[in-house]
């Protein structure tokens, strides 16, 4: 299926979503915030799709919600509203589908942008690349990524980002612990596909499983959490894949898992 704002593609059991907005730096519009959802929700169930890869056309990753129809828009508020709506949908979608999610930041990433890249699971991105929440700078209170940057980089340094609008390196983003890697522009590609070699090897359904514990573990209390792990475990247990990993365990020899 072809979209207007986006470009898709699947390559074996690996799908590739790029955002394709490059005369806006790939700015999030109402077009573009129903079509990554879609694309994210049909991915999300196919069981056939081992990982996820989330980027950018031309020199941005996302340039943030596109301020030029935020400036003709006749109700603002109205359209603000339903803008962080649509930007919510595919960052929820992103966190609670059951496949690992790899951001691969070409370039700036800016507001809705920041939140988008945020919502990957694993996020590699180039030298030339800023980060910021941006929205302070235009009079906007933020729409989106509160919770997700204050979750990773604590109260404090949120705050000094957040409210004063400022922008940072991947280096920066790196040594808070935002970004798993930092790479040349040339070297984006061969390290993404470092992640997804590994995701296509690893059995999908328990890396499915892990990731949501992951995300389950930042809003459950300890005891409610062990008693996820514990059913979880024991769900995965019953999995072809569980028992080929033993076999191969046993026998000393690499598994071949199937998703099964």
């Amino acid at each position: 299926m072809k979209y207007e704002t986006l470009i898709t593609d699947i390559k074996d059991d690996i799908a590739y979503i790029t955002l394709n907005r490059p005369d806006r730096l790939n700015s999030f519009d109402m077009k573009l915030g129903k079509e990554l959802y879609e694309v994210l929700h049909d991915i999300s169930k196919k069981d056939e799709i081992r990982a996820v890869v989330l980027r950018g056309t031309g020199k941005g990753f996302c340039g943030g919600g596109d301020v030029k129809e935020m400036h003709i828009a006749q109700d603002k508020s109205k359209f603000l509203r339903d803008l962080t709506k649509a930007i919510h949908k595919c960052v929820i979608e992103m966190r609670t589908m059951e496949k690992p999610v790899i951001g691969a930041v070409n370039g700036h990433a800016f507001g809705a942008g920041l939140s988008l890249a945020l919502a990957c699971d694993i996020i590699i991105a180039v030298k030339e690349a800023k980060f910021g929440t941006a929205f302070i700078g235009i009079g906007l209170a933020p729409g989106c990524g509160t919770q997700l940057l204050t979750k990773l980089v604590g109260y404090q340094k949120a705050c000094e980002y957040i409210l004063t609008s400022k922008t940072f390196s991947p280096e920066k983003a790196f040594e808070l612990g935002i970004i798993n890697k930092v790479v040349e522009s040339n070297e984006l590609d061969s390290a993404v596909e470092e992640f997804t070699q590994k995701f296509r090897k690893l059995a999908p359904i328990a890396v499915g499983k892990a990731k949501m514990l992951i995300n389950k573990s930042m809003e459950n209390d300890m005891i409610t959490h062990l008693d996820l792990e514990s059913r979880t475990a024991s769900f995965s247990a019953g999995t072809e894949d569980f028992n080929e990993g033993v076999a191969a365990f046993v026998e000393k020899r690499k598994p071949v898992f199937k998703g099964k």
